[in-house]
């Protein structure tokens, strides 16, 4: 009967003190040495680019359309969709609000007002921007149906602490 090998690692001595340790640092550089400085990345200034070239790294196109130029300032996003997401936004928020918290509804309600009237006004002078038109109405409605709530919510409120109930 034989006996089985012994599993690996098992009986290996220590490594010796004398034999160079190989460690996470390049062939012939110790701990304390600074790393190698690295070769140029591509053509230097004056010299012919590959075969195949290099691409510019201003002009790119992007998968989004024909870039700025360098330095230019990027395009500028339209004012009254932005104001037309706002009024939305703060009429949708401001119905639940009318309905629950009267006292902090109004806040909602009217700065959904306010954002939908200014951005119809400047829909008024731009009118290439009136894509934005139905957000700027639909906010401007949701803002003055909230504000209705809110006057009923507060009426019905201050009715229910006067009488007792």
């Amino acid at each position: 009967m034989s006996t089985p090998p012994p599993p690996p690692g098992y009986g290996t001595l220590p490594p010796d003190p004398e034999e160079p340790q190989r460690g996470p640092y390049p062939a012939g550089q110790t701990p304390g040495q600074p790393y190698p400085a690295p070769g140029p990345a591509g053509p230097q200034y004056g010299q012919q680019p590959g075969p195949y070239g290099t691409p510019s790294p201003y002009g790119t196109p992007s998968a989004y359309g024909t870039p700025s130029p360098y330095g230019a300032p990027p395009r500028r996003t339209s004012t009254p969709m932005t104001l037309g997401y706002l009024s939305l936004g703060m009429g949708i928020f401001a119905i639940p609000a009318g309905c629950c918290c009267w006292f902090l509804a109004w806040i909602p309600a009217l700065a959904a007002l306010g954002t939908g009237a200014y951005g119809l006004s400047e829909v008024k002078h731009d009118p290439s921007t009136a894509d934005a038109k139905p957000y700027l109405i639909a906010g401007i409605v949701l803002g003055a149906i909230s504000l209705f709530l809110t006057a009923i919510t507060a009426v019905w409120g201050v009715a229910s602490i006067f009488s007792g109930g």
